[in-house]
């Protein structure tokens, strides 16, 4: 997976041939227009607030794709709020995609190859569907254990086979449920090394993750005999990740429950975590109320730009948003988790 989609020359994302919209091969938030990123930029104000009005706001973004979540974030905040904004990309390609997107905000914007190029600071780390996208271990239940389908070659063809549970995922297998022989579940302990570097780099401040993906105990239901993973290309989804590396974007659900754990375990307590409905609910909230009058052209596609994010069909219930802190106190949820329930309890419950 880490080939077929990072590999600078031939990976689907390294190499710039992901496309996304409506003429790409799936839909994200960003690709439904500027609002997304307006009422994010809301949600980082509110932010910055309980950091005690920093100047600049240090913001890091990490999966910037084309660099449009940032442009809509600086055309939000400048001039009036002050911003270092730092994009971690690794590929060459997608950095000259950023940089040609965000020519007008040079120079608020700085580019790093790696998390660890970035010295330690205060801010908040932001990710839209990075995590899914993160490689994983497929594991397959066979008499009461869990086996790892490793690729194999059989006559010029990729396949999986069963093969011994390599070291590295012993601790993660401890969390796994017994399940029917054949049962698929997806494991992605790079999510540990990620909170790691966070946990470094961020002294005081927050992490927001927005993705798809459940707490483990519906993650893990009986029903998810094929577990989550997914392939997308042209808009048609496939469950065949071996088939034409590198062509097709390759995903599967979050685990926020192990996310979570992980980070809990490097110093960060959980601000929040809800579904994209209600967050993005609370976070329009000062939104809405600017709309208020008479309907105009603008008004009204902005409001159906905001029930396309909102629509439990469509991306509403779809992604979950899980927030992190470190170094802040606890008090009143931020604007988008004031309609969530107790996270805890959902996440671990």
């Amino acid at each position: 997976m880490d080939l077929a989609l990072y590999d600078p020359d031939l990976g689907y994302y390294a190499s710039g041939r992901a496309k996304i919209g409506r003429q790409g091969d799936f839909y994200t938030n960003v690709s439904v227009g500027s609002l997304f990123g307006r009422l994010l930029a809301g949600q980082f104000r509110e932010m910055w607030h309980r950091l005690g009005k920093p100047s600049p706001l240090r913001i890091i973004e990490q999966g910037a794709h084309d660099g449009r979540f940032a442009a809509d974030v600086l055309t939000t905040l400048l001039p009036d709020l002050p911003l270092n904004y730092t994009i971690v990309e690794p590929s060459p390609i997608l950095r000259d995609q950023q940089k040609i997107t965000l020519a007008p905000f040079l120079d608020a914007v700085q580019w790093v190859e790696d998390l660890e190029a970035i010295a330690p600071c205060d801010g908040i780390h932001f990710s839209n569907e990075l995590i899914d996208a993160m490689p994983f271990h497929i594991m397959q239940s066979s008499q009461g254990t869990w086996q790892e389908l490793r690729v194999d070659n059989q006559r010029g063809e990729f396949v999986f086979q069963p093969a011994k549970t390599g070291p590295d995922l012993r601790s993660e297998e401890q969390n796994l449920p017994t399940r029917p022989d054949g049962t698929l579940i997806e494991l992605r302990p790079g999510v540990r090394s990620w909170t790691d570097a966070l946990s470094r780099i961020l002294q005081t401040g927050y992490i927001l993750v927005v993705d798809y993906g459940f707490p483990r105990q519906e993650l893990h239901a009986s029903h998810r005999r094929e577990g989550t993973f997914s392939c997308y290309q042209n808009h048609r989804r496939d469950a065949e990740p071996l088939l034409a590396p590198g062509e097709k974007d390759i995903t599967a659900h979050v685990d926020f429950s192990a996310l979570a754990e992980a980070a809990m375990e490097n110093g960060f307590q959980i601000e929040g975590f809800t579904d994209q409905h209600h967050f993005l609910v609370g976070a329009a909230n000062s939104l809405l109320q600017s709309l208020e009058g008479p309907p105009t052209r603008a008004s009204q596609k902005t409001l159906r730009t905001l029930r396309s994010l909102l629509h439990p069909e469509n991306l509403g219930t779809r992604f979950h948003y899980l927030a992190l802190t470190k170094g802040i106190p606890m008090g009143e949820p931020l604007a988008g988790f004031r309609h969530g329930r107790d996270p805890e309890s959902i996440l671990f419950g």
